[in-house]
């Protein structure tokens, strides 16, 4: 890990945090990576009850149109929940009230919050299963993914959509285990990476190289691995942000504004650790 970045993922129980640790490394460092399980944060009172109408001041009118889309209540109770979360980690790390967090939205889909005092705030957001993940930075972009560190992924079935030629031939000299956990490694590396790009689907993963050097553009990351709820077996989180400034530069901006331009070129990113 870079000692600009931050410390690994902090387990939150709930809206009650705890939230000192977060504060602290988005005090120290700019930006923190945070995760818990949906269903420790949706009220009570909710889990049986129309969650549209429990929450006066905590969806907007997006959201509430968003909700009313989810056929599933454990989907509902999920994308509840996730917003709870990020606006209670939005308003730790900036003083203000969760109510006053306004959640916003770039065209592919890139969330970020404004709030009184504190400006612009960016963000990110993942799950699985019972798991969510947020990451804030107070400059940078920041993209965040978790996957099962046991879910099975065939390197035979996957590997060609996943990596380009280069990170092929390294899982190759890999043994079973070690390549399938590899695998779900990059790919949660390379999902994070576009989510803080904000392309989306628009970049194809065997299009780029995951390469652990300094960059250009100035990014860097972190994976690990954690396990907040034994009955689920542990996570890989990863993180990826920007060193700098928010604006995409270097071979980010080309990768984004060009993606089919490159083939199968390097993105270079350093992994202090």
């Amino acid at each position: 890990m870079t000692s600009d970045g931050p410390p690994p993922p902090l387990l939150l129980t709930g809206p009650g945090g705890p939230w000192r640790p977060v504060r602290q490394a988005y005090a120290g460092h700019g930006r923190a990576v945070v995760h818990g399980r949906w269903r420790e944060w949706l009220p009570t009172h909710l889990q049986s009850a129309d969650m549209d109408q429990g929450l006066p001041g905590m969806l907007d009118e997006r959201d509430r149109r968003r909700l009313r889309t989810l056929p599933r209540p454990a989907a509902r109770g999920r994308f509840v929940a996730s917003r709870l979360l990020l606006k209670h980690l939005v308003a730790a790390v900036s003083g203000a009230a969760p109510e006053a967090v306004w959640i916003g939205y770039e065209p592919a889909g890139r969330p970020y919050a404004l709030c009184a005092g504190a400006g612009r705030v960016e963000l990110s957001l993942s799950h699985t299963g019972d798991l969510l993940v947020a990451g804030v930075s107070r400059w940078t972009r920041i993209g965040v993914d978790v996957e099962a560190a046991r879910r099975p992924l065939r390197y035979a079935d996957v590997g060609r959509r996943l990596c380009a030629p280069a990170e092929r031939a390294a899982l190759a000299d890999l043994a079973e285990p070690e390549r399938e956990r590899a695998l779900l490694r990059l790919w949660t590396l390379k999902e994070a990476y576009t989510k803080a790009l904000g392309c989306g689907m628009r970049l194809a993963f065997a299009e780029f190289e995951f390469d652990a050097v300094v960059s250009g553009g100035g990014w860097r990351f972190a994976v690990s691995e954690v396990n907040s709820d034994r009955s689920a077996g542990s996570h890989f989180i990863s993180s990826v942000w920007r060193q700098h400034e928010c604006s995409v530069g270097g071979f980010g901006r080309e990768l984004v504004e060009r993606p089919r331009r490159f083939g199968n070129n390097r993105m270079r990113v350093y992994d202090g650790g």
